[in-house]
């Protein structure tokens, strides 16, 4: 909903329709807060069939209920606080958007500390940080919105259908690309103690938080990106978007060539860092021979999926976000370590981001020509 709803509005005020922008910001937040705490509340009423289906029982279950019933409240306030710096970025005041996010984060280390590790709450009091961090984050974002001189404002709207389809639509490949996340880390687990045991599971594991920091760098970028974009193909400034685009890939590739040789060459002292076993350590730094060309290509695939859909393509932002998330890697994830153990398995990522930017760069090209044939 939030990447959907801050693309229409940055097309909008880049063709200068700031009162339709400020009505597209306004019913995306409604919507999102609605859908937020109709599911909070769904939730609630079925928790005790979610923790029989999750077999949680005794003192799980009694630390589960401590700290989802807070959750509960906080979830639909996690929801719209991401999205208003969403639209912060969009109103092109990201630093704004950036001290709010560090200043919780501090906040939320010294609720921790105080109500969990001095008053001895337990998860309760975890919960209860969370809660209040992201109570005061949305006010902080409500207070900017009520601000002056502001490209955005909260509007009276009529509830229009279409751009909640559109909205929907547009937000489809960030839905896709979350979701198989999920399943991709369950697939993994899965043939990870099928076919190699707990040490490969820990291998990968420990390479995992590495590509996690090169994929939030690529996301990071894509975020500052998309408003850009969005803006710019409003205005009908063509051009400039598909410039932002090959600056910000180009940024990327050498974010990914510094990963890559690091990790190359430092790989099994990163492993240490873990207190690892040798044969871990070891299985690491082979992953790292393959995972090379992923920390290259990665970020490429990252940027063209967001950028097709500030854009407003969805349907090609979309297939690029299930190639890579969850089609390929999931066809390969199953396939390669049944035939190759654990060289199948650190092959997966890679193959499937080899092939995804080949569907990328295609999609690429066909929209240039397009954009041409139109003068």
């Amino acid at each position: 909903m939030g990447v959907g709803g801050t693309v229409i509005s940055g097309r909008l005020l880049g063709a200068k329709k700031q009162d339709k922008a400020s009505q597209v910001f306004s019913q995306t937040i409604v919507t999102a807060a609605v859908i937020c705490v109709v599911t909070s509340l769904l939730v609630f009423c079925l928790f005790s069939p979610i923790l029989k289906i999750l077999r949680a029982d005794g003192e799980l279950a009694v630390y589960f209920t401590q700290y989802y019933r807070i959750m509960l409240l906080n979830y639909p306030l996690m929801v719209i606080g991401t999205i208003l710096g969403m639209f912060i970025r969009v109103d092109g005041k990201p630093q704004v958007c950036m001290f709010v996010s560090i200043g919780g984060c501090i906040l939320n280390a010294v609720l921790d500390d105080i109500l969990v590790a001095k008053f001895a709450v337990g998860v309760s009091g975890s919960a209860a940080a969370s809660l209040i961090v992201q109570a005061v984050t949305v006010l902080v974002q409500l207070l900017y919105f009520a601000g002056p001189s502001l490209s955005l404002r909260f509007r009276r709207f009529h509830f229009d259908r279409a751009v909640n389809r559109e909205t929907i639509l547009n937000g489809s490949s960030e839905f896709i690309g979350e979701m198989a996340s999920a399943v991709s880390m369950f697939a993994f687990n899965y043939v990870l103690m099928k076919y190699v045991g707990a040490e490969g599971v820990a291998a990968f594991s420990i390479l995992g938080f590495a590509v996690y920091g090169y994929s939030m760098i690529s996301i990071g970028f894509g975020q500052g990106l998309t408003p850009l974009v969005s803006r710019c193909w409003g205005a009908e400034e063509h051009k400039t978007a598909m410039e932002l685009r090959t600056m910000t890939n180009r940024i990327l590739a050498v974010i990914g060539a510094v990963f890559a040789l690091s990790f190359l060459v430092f790989g099994r002292r990163y492993a240490g860092m873990f207190g690892c076993s040798s044969s871990v350590a070891d299985m690491v730094s082979v992953g790292f021979c393959f995972y090379a060309v992923t920390f290259f290509i990665m970020g490429y695939n990252v940027i063209n999926s967001m950028y097709f859909t500030s854009c407003g393509d969805a349907k090609a932002s979309a297939l690029i976000s299930a190639l890579r998330g969850l089609v390929l890697l999931l066809i390969f994830t199953l396939i390669f370590p049944a035939i190759w153990g654990m060289t199948g398995v650190w092959m997966a990522t890679p193959v499937t981001e080899t092939i995804t930017v080949m569907v990328s760069t295609w999609l690429l090209i066909k929209q240039r020509r397009i954009m041409e044939s139109r003068g």
